[in-house]
């Protein structure tokens, strides 16, 4: 039972840096018995890698993907977490080629969705005296869900930091039994406790890669210029140097 309690919310499978455990977990090494981390005596401190640390250190009996110590697993995560879930996103322009879609799937949506369908367009799916056709466009529709972010990219990373409990929460609510047109159960995104006036539900639709971005002295026009080129309505944009997609920039 107390396996399953720690076990029941983990994300699992994609096992990538940010908000879950990555990728040494996958390493049998780093296992005393099935489930059961293999513990490092503490009273021997921390080994030095040096510099740099290479496939034979990391994979040595002495290595960092074997006994584990307090912090050693969380050590590989993102700091803050909130950074890195707030750049997990599904629609990236610009230096990555060819175009992605912004309605990509995501492999965090139980805990970092994309994409949300709102309280209020639940509210008209709900209502039978509404007309059929708008209960479907409103079934349909999805907002993004962090559109509460504002600004260019870092400042929405250190936005996060701050607010990132002020975000819906994906909930599981009644739909309609036996109708062809809805399921009987929908997954709505809670009211979330940012200030969304004025705000559209497609804000921040869009990741932009700006790889000028990086010069502060350059930001400012070169988010800009880059914005303008990209066809989106500046507010679906969420522009800056994006470290993350940084590595696919040789291919565009």
């Amino acid at each position: 039972a107390l396996d399953r309690a720690a076990l029941d919310f983990c994300l699992a499978d994609a096992f990538h840096p940010g908000c879950e455990v990555t990728w040494p977990i996958r390493h049998p090494s780093m296992y005393m018995a099935p489930f059961r981390i293999r513990h490092h005596d503490t009273k021997q401190g921390e080994p030095s890698y040096g510099t740099q640390l290479t496939p034979k250190a990391a994979l040595s009996v002495n290595g960092p993907l074997y006994a584990q110590g307090p912090g050693d697993i969380t050590r590989w995560m993102a700091v803050p977490w909130q950074t890195d879930t707030a750049s997990c996103r599904s629609g990236y322009e610009a230096a990555l080629s060819p175009r992605y879609d912004p309605y990509l799937p995501t492999f965090w949506p139980a805990r970092v969705p994309n994409h949300v369908l709102t309280e209020v367009d639940y509210q008209v799916v709900m209502d039978p005296s509404r007309p059929p056709q708008e209960r479907r466009e409103a079934f349909e529709r999805r907002a993004t869900w962090l559109r509460g972010l504002k600004g260019d990219n870092p400042e929405q990373l250190n936005q996060m930091i701050d607010d990132w409990y002020r975000l819906g929460i994906v909930e599981l609510r009644d739909g309609i039994e036996g109708s062809t047109d809805f399921p009987a159960l929908i997954q709505v995104e809670s009211t979330p406790s940012m200030d969304l006036a004025g705000v559209l539900p497609t804000r921040n639709l869009v990741s932009l890669h700006v790889p000028e971005a990086a010069d502060p002295s350059l930001a400012r026009a070169a988010i800009s210029q880059a914005v303008a080129a990209i066809g989106y309505p500046p507010e679906e944009v969420t522009a800056g140097y994006l470290d993350k997609v940084v590595p696919f920039r040789d291919n565009a």
